[in-house]
């Protein structure tokens, strides 16, 4: 860095400039400085080990790489403003690199010539040596050459500062010599002078002295020996020999001198002398007690002019009163020397002076500084950062004792100021920039923020034109135009460039910090710049710091300034990322809301695109200019806002299941759900909300949201997704982001493994920004009200400082809430077969039928897949009609029955069924480019509109009772438009009752009607013949008549054939039981109604209050929700089951003629029993029948065989008058129970009054009792007879009525479970004969007549 005027003890320090000398890369050169920087302070006692030495001190180098040639050199006033040693730093590499040994000594011959005409010799030089670093040569490098090997760098390092040390204490003393008994004026050097002497670096041995300065330029005027022998001169010689011993480490041989010429100085009032003196003599003390030396303070400071106080004669370090002594003494010992300085600068002694002496002020003010930020006391910790200028406050300083100095912060910062307005008129152009540094840098540690801020802005407002007056005169050296920029340097010179940018970045980051922007570090040139949520935390952190308080748009001020020094300087990477700071903190919001805001940036539009125009034009020019690949940080971290994976299209859905729902598919390869009422898991679509699910080789689509902050266009040349876990290739796109928003774009990607997948954001290069990573973040995030903190009046550390400026330490006091990344989570799973389906009989998917035709067609399920097999394959089907139905039976309200109605047509009517035409004993596995074929068929029903094939499949890749996780499906539909037309209904039906009478006949009336219609008894034209059909029938009584009238709502007649069969036998099977039904063929004219009658046989059901059953299977009843009365709950279970019992003997068809349409007629939907159809309908429990017989031993007088009894009807007998009959009353038990009855007969007359039939006194008689228990009790389908002797005698039309009742009713559990109504009371059954028992009673002359007539 050079000399460094403004530290505590500058004066005290040896300048060394290293220069190349010969071949040498820039790294290398930076290596071997460090080397001996780190070797720059030498103890005195190893330099000279004479007894003299003792009690000396240190000798502190200053080792840099350059110097400051236009700073104003006034030695020997200043003896260390330019080189003092210079040393010329030899690459061995590059030298001994395959060359021969001869070659070598030559080549550092040529060196050596080069080096010494390379700088000239200037006052004040007092060494000149070449140092050969690297391995160790092969052979000697030559007389006048140090060696500093690699093997051992740090030793060898030390032993060429400790050889340097000892040339520098013989070339001090020429110097001095060269001065001793001179005449020193005033100001030496400030005017041409003539030289008296030469001065020389003595190096033992021939050929080993090289001439330091064989035509130096002496500072001593030329005078007469009056002026030579003043006092005047002594005194300034006293001073200048402490000031060379001061350097050389004597500092207590350096405190006599000093004394001795300031006692002369002062005495003489030569103020500039006795200032000097003064200045050093303090340095002496602070270098005396920070070695713990014993000192004597001089009697000129314990004297001070214009200031009061006894100070100790001598001081011991050990006991404790030096740092109290140079406590006092500091304050008033820099206020007198400031005093003196002021008075010099009142004087015209030349700009180059005033120059110095404000570089003094400025000095002498630090001291104070570096006590004041160590808490305003002198004690070890301080007096080390005074000594070695470390600006550094230690992380956990150590808390030691010190002695107060009474120093004012006001009045440090005023001198300062002063000195800083005094500088303005100096003729150097670049002092008052320096002043102005130092000025900055001093407030900065002083803690006066506000202060330094300002003078920062001022700096970086000087900064820009000198830069660009500096680069206009580097560019016409070079011979090129300013505007095009400087060429990459590749000279040995490239070294000291990097330690230029940082030095200047630094600056930047200090002027940016100062203002409250605190700046991360400027990237490397990187290929990509990773996502990582603790920098993204950092940075929003350090946007909100610059946003929570202050003026954001003088901070952005700032920034622009800070952009101007990197343009003129040029730095293209700093200047980009300031450029992009500055995007970055324009922005008043962090994410974009999703309603419309006026939150738009604090710089215009106009400047947002002046910005990415001079970003664009610096990468453009970064290749020009060193800095391939540099590129600007894009501004916005939030770009990604959100991701969410694409819907995907039916054919592509996945369908997450549990492994139980494998319990519904049978071990064939393709099984059919038929029930409805069992919960079929593939029968619906269902998303998986948790975690959606990819394919592993299948393309999927993301919808991705980014924002926009700016009010420009920001043009995204490559854009991709960005995942972790399994392996994921994304597709490359290309975007225009509009401005100031937010918008969807598509982004594609394609799976190649299985496992877990996350998307964790986009991986996006915005034009001239690098690629770089961006994570997602779903939630708004705004910035909180912070409360201000008032801060802490304390000095701070340039660390502290430097700290802050990049935000460290205000990132760890700022309270805020920040946002996480949000992932988008998948699941990816293997690869999955592609199964379509196709009908070859179905060109059109789209069907006409009537109600109650069917279409069959052929279905193909085809694998496309290549190389996956589908080894789960469940094919289910779905209708309007079903769901419809499936709708209505969620209606709470619904009856047993009509629920039972709605359950029926679902599993036994379907709209669609499947059958599959594959063998059972196939394969299971669906293999890659095989097929399955099915046959389906439509059913014609009324309200559907709309079907569907469905086939669910997956390749598990393990037998189904293997499958433990949560597995996937697909699902392929082939739909059909369906269009059901009516075309036969049943408006209205009855059932009637079949009169005993009607189909009761002679023995010779059934003969022939056996013969005639035995053979063909379905087609029976009309009554007459019906009733001579019944008759020829012996069970003819368990018939009734169903009356239906049908409607042909077609345009075209309908052929219609209705069958009832016969009462269904354990040995029936069903082709016979049809074949033998009662057939009736109608043809139905459109629009007319015709009106059938089909012989049904009568029906007995065991328990006709059974409970309507549930056909769902998870459900055995349907527990009724109606608040019916039990009677009205018992008639409806009885119109149910005799209701369901009666279909199931009946069946339809339907013909159309001229066409091969046919069909079913539903007759469920108009067959319905009213009590009354039902009473014909049902087969009594007990049922009775009557007959009477003429007693066995009476016989009438006269008859021809005659018994006095015919029968002429089922139930209707002619006996004769005064005849004894028996009657006979047969009870019938059907039902499954032991029943004891009571037997209740009831004669009567007929068509007469209640009270009148019953009068039979002189009429009707009979022998026992009406009323009587029937014993023993009757057994389930026994039969138990009842007779009655009976006479008529009186001629008349007689009826005996019979009926049953339990005499008492047992309650078993079967009965209570199947047959009782809930809410029904148990009692005591009644069964009435259906019929009663006729009887005429006529005389014999009449009886004799009706039989000759019969």
């Amino acid at each position: 860095m050079g000399y460094h005027p403004f530290l505590p003890t500058a004066v005290a320090r040896v300048n060394v400039l290293c220069v190349p000398a010969g071949p040498i890369t820039p790294d290398r050169f930076q290596e071997f400085l460090k080397s001996l920087q780190n070797a720059a302070i030498v103890q005195r006692r190893v330099v000279d080990s004479s007894p003299s030495s003792e009690g000396n001190g240190c000798i502190f180098y200053d080792v840099s790489a350059n110097q400051q040639r236009g700073r104003p050199h006034l030695f020997p006033f200043e003896t260390n403003t330019r080189c003092q040693v210079l040393l010329g730093l030899i690459d061995g590499d590059r030298v001994a690199n395959g060359v021969a040994s001869d070659e070598v000594s030559a080549t550092l011959d040529s060196i050596r010539t080069r080096f010494e005409e390379q700088l000239p010799s200037s006052p004040g030089l007092v060494v000149r040596r070449l140092i050969y670093c690297g391995p160790e040569p092969s052979s000697p490098v030559g007389h006048g050459i140090l060696s500093m090997p690699t093997a051992d760098v740090e030793n060898a390092a030390r032993t060429i500062m400790t050889t340097i040390s000892r040339q520098l204490l013989d070339g001090i003393d020429l110097i001095l010599s060269d001065f001793e008994d001179q005449p020193i004026s005033m100001v030496p050097g400030a005017s041409s002078q003539t030289p008296r002497r030469s001065g020389t670096t003595p190096i033992p041995g021939e050929r080993n002295s090289t001439p330091v300065s064989a035509k130096s330029p002496s500072p001593m005027p030329a005078s007469n020996g009056s002026e030579q022998q003043s006092d005047t001169s002594k005194g300034r010689f006293n001073v200048i020999q402490g000031m060379f011993w001061l350097q050389r480490g004597s500092w207590t041989e350096a405190m006599s001198y000093l004394a001795e010429g300031a006692v002369i100085a002062q005495s003489g009032h030569d103020h500039l002398w006795h200032a000097k003196a003064l200045e050093h003599l303090l340095i002496c003390m602070l270098l005396l007690s920070w070695s713990e030396l014993s000192f004597t303070v001089p009697q000129v400071c314990r004297s001070l002019p214009n200031r009061s106080g006894a100070f100790q004669a001598e001081v011991a370090p050990k006991s404790g009163d030096s740092l109290k002594i140079l406590a006092q003494l500091l304050p008033p010992l820099v206020e007198t020397v400031l005093e003196l300085y002021a008075k010099v600068a009142n004087l015209d002694l030349g700009g180059s002076l005033q120059d110095i002496l404000r570089e003094c002020r400025v000095r002498l003010v630090n001291i104070l500084i570096y006590v004041k930020r160590a808490g305003g006391v002198l004690n070890k910790q301080g007096l080390n950062q005074i000594v070695t200028g470390d600006s550094a406050v230690p992380e956990n300083p150590v808390q030691t004792n010190g002695e107060p100095v009474a120093i004012s912060k006001a009045g440090l910062a005023n001198i300062l100021i002063e000195t800083l307005q005094e500088a303005q008129s100096s003729r150097n152009p670049s002092h008052p920039t320096s002043i102005l540094v130092a000025v900055a840098a001093s407030l900065s540690m002083l803690g006066l923020d506000r202060k330094h801020a300002f003078y920062i802005k001022q700096l970086m407002q000087q900064f820009v034109p000198k830069l660009i007056e500096a680069r206009k005169i580097g560019a016409s050296e070079a011979g090129i135009h300013p505007a095009a920029g400087l060429p990459p340097l590749n000279t040995a010179l490239l070294g000291i460039l990097p330690e230029m940018m940082v030095g200047t970045r630094a600056m930047l980051n200090l002027a940016a910090g100062a203002y409250g922007v605190p700046m991360p570090p400027v990237h490397r040139p990187a290929l990509r710049i990773s996502a990582d949520l603790n920098d993204i935390h950092v940075r929003l952190k350090m946007w909100a710091i610059e946003h929570s308080s202050g003026d954001a748009m003088l901070k952005l001020e700032m920034l622009r300034t800070c952009v101007t020094v990197c343009e003129a300087l040029p730095d293209v990477p700093a200047g980009l990322h300031f450029t992009s700071s500055i995007l970055r903190g324009a922005k008043q919001i962090v994410t974009m809301p999703k309603y419309p805001t006026d939150a738009v940036p604090l710089v215009s539009a106009e400047e947002q695109i002046r910005l990415l125009d001079s970003i664009k034009r610096a990468v453009l020019a970064a290749s020009r200019l060193g800095a391939d690949g540099c590129r600007a940080e894009y501004w916005d971290d939030f770009l990604v806002r959100d991701i969410q994976v694409f819907e995907q299209g039916t054919f592509a859905k996945l369908i997450a299941h549990k492994p139980s729902d494998l319990a519904i598919r049978g071990s064939g390869l393709v099984e059919t759900v038929r029930d409805p009422f069992i919960y079929n898991p593939f029968s619906k679509d269902k998303t998986v909300a948790a975690a959606p699910v990819l394919v592993a080789g299948e393309l999927a689509m993301f919808a991705v949201l980014l924002q926009n902050p700016l009010e420009v266009e920001i043009e995204i040349e490559e854009m991709s997704l960005l995942s972790e876990g399994c392996e994921f290739t994304p597709s490359h796109h290309s975007i225009v982001l509009g401005p100031f928003s937010t918008q969807m774009f598509t982004l594609s990607g394609t799976p190649t493994g299985s496992g877990d997948l996350q998307i964790i954001g986009c991986r996006a290069t915005v034009r001239n920004c690098y690629e770089q990573d961006f994570l997602t973040f779903h939630d708004d995030w705004k910035l909180p009200v912070i409360p201000k903190q008032n801060a802490i009046g304390r000095p701070r550390s340039r660390r502290e400082q430097a700290n802050e400026n990049e935000g460290s330490m205000l990132l760890a006091n700022f309270p805020l809430s920040l946002p996480g990344a949000t992932p988008l989570k998948l699941q990816v799973i293997g690869s999955q077969p592609r199964l379509v389906a196709k009908s070859n009989s179905l060109g059109d998917p789209a069907i006409m039928l009537l109600e109650g035709e069917r279409r069959v067609f052929d279905l193909t399920v085809v694998n496309e897949s290549q190389v996956v097999a589908a080894d789960f394959v469940l094919v289910t089907t779905e209708d309007s009609v079903t769901a419809r139905l499936q709708e209505a039976l969620t209606n709470k309200d619904l009856s047993p029955a009509e629920a039972f109605e709605i359950q029926n047509q679902l599993t036994v009517h379907l709209a669609v069924d499947i059958i599959d035409q594959r063998d059972k004993n196939s394969s299971k596995t669906l293999e890659p480019g095989q097929s399955i074929a099915y046959k389906v068929t439509i059913f014609g029903r009324a309200g559907l509109v709309s079907a569907a094939v469905q086939a669910n499949y997956a390749h598990l890749g393990a037998p189904s009772s293997e499958v433990k996780g949560t597995f996937y499906t697909r699902q392929i539909r082939f739909p059909i438009s369906v269009t059901v037309n009516g075309c036969v209904e049943i408006p209205r039906c009855n059932i009637f009752p079949i009169h005993g009478d009607f189909s009761w006949g002679s023995g010779s009336t059934t003969d022939k009607s056996g013969e005639v219609y035995d053979h063909d008894p379905g087609r029976i034209p009309g009554v007459p013949m019906l009733s001579n059909w019944l008759k020829s029938q012996p069970d003819a009584s368990q018939y009734c008549m169903l009356s239906l009238d049908l409607r042909n709502v077609w345009p075209q007649p309908l052929h219609i054939e209705l069958q009832a069969a016969k009462w269904r036998s354990e040995s029936d099977t069903d082709d016979q039981l049809w074949k033998d039904a009662y057939s009736v063929t109608e043809t139905l004219q459109p629009g007319h109604v015709s009106r059938v009658i089909l012989l049904v046989p009568r029906l007995f059901i065991q328990h006709p209050h059974a409970p309507i059953p549930n056909l769902e299977t998870q459900k055995q009843f349907v527990v009724t929700a109606s608040k019916l009365s039990p009677e009205a709950e018992a008639a409806s279970r009885e119109s149910f089951w005799y209701r369901e019992e009666l279909l199931k003997c009946l069946r339809g068809t339907w013909r159309e003629e001229g066409s091969t349409r046919h069909g079913e007629i539903d007759l469920r939907k108009g067959v319905r029993l009213s009590p009354r159809m039902v009473d014909a309908l049902k087969v009594n429990h007990v049922e009775i029948e009557f007959a009477v017989k003429p007693h066995e031993k009476i016989r009438v007088m006269g008859g021809d065989g005659d018994t006095g009894v015919r029968k002429i009807g089922k139930s209707h007998f002619v006996v004769q008058t005064e005849v004894f009959a028996t009657l006979s009353a047969t009870i019938y038990n059907h039902s499954q129970e032991s029943l004891r009855l009571l037997l209740r007969l009831q004669p009567a007359l007929r068509h007469q009054p209640h009270n009148i039939a019953l009068d039979l006194t002189k009429r009707f008689i009979w022998t026992g009792v009406l009323q009587r228990a029937l014993y023993p009790a009757i057994e389930p389908g026994g039969i138990c007879v009842a007779e009655l002797g009976i006479i008529a005698l009186a001629d008349g039309e007689y009826e005996i009525n019979a009926s049953v009742e339990e005499i008492s009713r047992r309650r078993t559990q079967s009965t209570v479970a199947s047959s009782e109504v809930p809410g029904a009371t148990l009692e005591r059954r009644i069964w009435h004969a259906r019929s009663p028992c006729l009887i005429d009673a006529v005389g014999p002359e009449v009886s004799h007549l009706k039989t000759s007539e019969d």
